[in-house]
């Protein structure tokens, strides 16, 4: 497995959004679409306005959520909700329709993704899990590229596969705060948890204040 690539400063917002706009200008050289996935959670919030007042090609642009919570879009717990008020309505964003039963929920969210993600933006718990992949539950996968799982807190979840994000052409790793200094460690290490197991196919970075 690669190595990754450890960038750490103060604000890691600042030299991560600059990669990752110069990353999609690169893909667009050759694509028509560039296709990212972002993060959930608060973590990346700082991350999404600084790039929601970038001059980006936005409509040639295609955002999808690595994972998401089954509840209601306006739920404040909606990964949907919360990336669409930071990265702002220019944004083409594919979400999970939890209207819907779940099943057919990923399903549908299944035929709206690419054959492969140009960019993936992943957040690490301190229990190793990223995206809604978490070592102390099984993920049940309704295809190739997204599976439902559990959290601790037994809310049901959508998220992208293991197997999926790792087909990404790059992996970008955000975290943030001292309460993950050990799991970075172990993350570093690339030991077997879920975002241990998950690398580009092309470059994987971590970016932290850590």
């Amino acid at each position: 497995m690669a190595p990754l690539k450890l960038y750490r400063c103060d604000e890691p917002e600042r030299p991560l959004k600059k990669l990752l706009t110069r990353l999609v200008k690169l893909f667009l050289r050759t694509e028509r679409t560039c296709h990212i996935a972002l993060a959930g959670g608060k973590t990346p919030t700082k991350l999404y306005r600084l790039l929601s007042r970038e001059n980006l090609p936005w409509n040639r642009l295609k955002f999808y959520l690595t994972d998401e919570r089954y509840v209601p879009l306006g739920s404040e717990l909606s990964n949907y909700k919360n990336i669409r008020e930071n990265l702002g309505e220019r944004a083409k964003i594919v979400f999970f329709k939890t209207e819907m039963d779940i099943e057919e929920c990923a399903i549908d969210y299944s035929l709206q993704l690419p054959e492969r993600l140009h960019i993936a933006l992943l957040g690490v718990g301190a229990d190793g899990h990223t995206a809604s992949l978490f070592p102390s539950s099984e993920c049940r996968a309704v295809s190739p590229k997204v599976c439902i799982s559990q959290s601790p807190d037994g809310l049901l979840r959508l998220s992208l596969t293991e197997e999926y994000l790792k087909s990404s052409c790059v992996v970008f790793f955000f975290l943030k705060g001292e309460e993950k200094k050990e799991v970075l460690e172990r993350l570093l290490r690339g030991e077997n948890m879920p975002a241990g197991r998950i690398r580009g196919v092309l470059k994987s970075y971590v970016f932290t204040d850590i």
